[in-house]
């Protein structure tokens, strides 16, 4: 009974926390769209309230849509989770154990290491270096978010996997075993970090080019392809790949929200901001430089 209790407690406990950080998306979104945009040209000799024009345009403009749609999300999303622990999680993971073949092992081979921090850094690294030196802004800045995003995943992951500590099932045939919060167990298994490190960077591939059909579609599908290698390598259940593809998506986004403020604060007062990422294999820092 106790075991049960810790179990559905640990539910809500993740059920909040991906709130808070789909509720934080919104309010950034929020903000972003109450940011006062620059009154047009006028040409006639009066003067003219700019304070009231933006004003009267904020009034205008229809925010509750965007809130209600996000939270209809995060709520379905709670939801998916909450019925893939119940009743897919245990069934999934003997079926695919059982159905292992040379196809599934290869394909997963080779999907595994494009949710590894420590591959995919350096190669946004050089996309960055390249996008530079080609003066490309696209890809300096979906390089540039894709660091960002690896960096604020890597700090959400691993707090979480603090947090739940759940066992493998590799080492138990039962999804509800948690240790104790900030233990020193070696039970990570919540959230899955290569799952949530492949749609962290997704995320930031396809916000840049999504004007692009095909981007889109292929970042998600590699990323979903590298969280079915987990399933398949017996290393997560299929929750942790669920709960990792939403706090490496939420990631991306938080990163991108902040990038997109901070560039039209900056653009306003012609100042640039420069974001370096250092990504390590034990730690990971952000850097920002101020140009004025």
């Amino acid at each position: 009974m106790a075991q049960n209790s810790f179990s559905i407690r640990t539910c809500i406990k993740f059920i909040a926390l991906t709130l808070s950080l789909a509720f934080y998306q919104i309010d950034l979104n929020v903000q972003a769209q109450a940011m006062p945009a620059k009154p047009p040209y006028q040409a006639n000799a009066f003067p003219v309230d700019s304070s009231a024009m933006q004003e009267n345009s904020l009034l205008r403009e229809p925010k509750h849509p965007h809130f209600l749609r996000n939270a209809a999300y995060v709520a379905a999303g709670a939801t998916a989770w909450v019925v893939a622990y119940s009743l897919v999680d245990e069934p999934l993971q003997k079926f695919s154990q059982k159905h292992l073949n040379t196809v599934t092992n290869t394909v997963s081979e080779v999907v595994q290491p494009l949710g590894r921090q420590r591959n995919l850094a350096p190669v946004a690294g050089a996309v960055l270096l390249g996008g530079l030196l080609l003066k490309n802004q696209k890809l300096q800045k979906a390089a540039t978010l894709s660091l960002g995003s690896i960096v604020a995943n890597a700090l959400a992951t691993s707090a979480l996997k603090s947090s739940f500590r759940r066992h493998r099932p590799s080492v138990t045939s039962e999804n509800d075993l948690f240790d104790a919060p900030f233990s020193n167990s070696h039970n990570t298994s919540l959230p899955s970090s290569h799952t949530s490190t492949a749609f962290a960077v997704a995320t930031s591939v396809a916000s840049v080019y999504r004007d692009h059909k095909l981007v889109p579609p292929i970042a998600y599908g590699v990323a979903t392809l590298v969280g079915l290698s987990r399933v398949n390598d017996n290393m997560h259940w299929s929750t942790d790949v669920l709960a990792g593809a939403a706090v490496g998506y939420l990631s991306a986004r938080v990163v991108n929200r902040l990038y997109d403020v901070a560039s039209q604060k900056l653009r306003a007062r012609q100042q640039k901001l420069y974001f370096t990422p250092q990504v390590g294999t034990t730690s990971a820092s952000m850097n920002m430089t101020l140009v004025f």
